[in-house]
């Protein structure tokens, strides 16, 4: 008994410090197909010169990485997967969560800063680089959604899995 613990354990730790190590890496993709606008200053605002696509295009390009990394490890976790299904579901669960924030903290780390208080003080006429739309909602319901969907299916579809144990 203590060893199947010690092992659900260890699957458990590990399968949470894959998501983690897998967020970050996600973020420094995501970082590499940001943009940050440009704009001007009038009056003391500050007007992106760039269009509705540049705005929608962070937070589009997060969902498109998030997905594709979540549904593979979710996909990964359920196959590899020799602990008790609800074990693993918690652990992916957990995982995600903490690949969400991970990806969203190392892909806007370095960020410009919101202009709108550098342009109060500017002179109208002054370009001044924007900062990247961060994604709300989508940033933490993204990643456990494919990847819970991901270990939900293939649970499914496998049926029962075994889990080491040795039949009594």
């Amino acid at each position: 008994m203590p060893d199947r613990v010690s092992r659900a354990t260890a699957w458990v730790a590990g399968l949470v410090a894959g998501f983690a190590a897998t967020g970050a890496v996600s973020g420094l993709l995501w970082r590499t197909r940001l943009h940050a606008p440009d704009g001007i200053v009038v009056g003391g605002q500050w007007y992106s010169g760039s269009t509705h696509e540049d705005s929608f295009a962070s937070t589009g390009w997060y969902v498109v990485i998030a997905v594709a990394a979540g549904l593979l490890l979710g996909i990964a976790a359920a196959w590899l997967s020799r602990a008790p299904e609800v074990l693993t579901l918690a652990a992916v669960l957990v995982g995600s969560l903490l690949a969400a924030w991970l990806m969203r903290v190392v892909g806007l780390h370095g960020a410009p800063p919101d202009p709108a208080r550098a342009a109060a003080h500017a002179a109208d006429g002054t370009r001044l680089t924007g900062t990247i739309s961060r994604p709300g909602v989508a940033a933490f319901v993204t990643w456990p959604l494919a990847a819970v969907l991901a270990v939900g299916a293939v649970f499914l579809l496998l049926g029962e899995r075994p889990t080491g144990e040795e039949p009594r």
